[in-house]
């Protein structure tokens, strides 16, 4: 995805509250029943003319909840940090 660690976990603690704690090895989302570990990893920036853009892995892993709680709670992570464009 594009961006930054810090845009993302401002963008999950803006949706989601006190829900979302952060440690060395990423953030959690704890919601519910619901824990979702987020690695966050930052890319090689990717240039397009003057244009750079920057790059984060995230590697996502359900530590705990079952797994339609745990798709639901990460579709809304996915609709709260997508990034209008236009």
């Amino acid at each position: 995805m594009t961006g930054t660690p810090e845009e993302f976990r401002r963008a999950l603690s803006q949706a989601f509250g006190d829900a979302v704690s952060e440690d060395a090895s990423g953030l959690l989302l704890v919601e519910g029943k619901v824990q979702l570990h987020f690695a966050l990893q930052r890319e090689k920036t990717r240039q397009i003319g003057a244009l750079q853009l920057a790059s984060l892995r995230l590697e996502i892993s359900v530590r705990e909840g079952d797994e339609v709680a745990a798709a639901a709670l990460l579709a809304r992570v996915d609709r709260a940090t997508q990034r209008g464009g236009g």
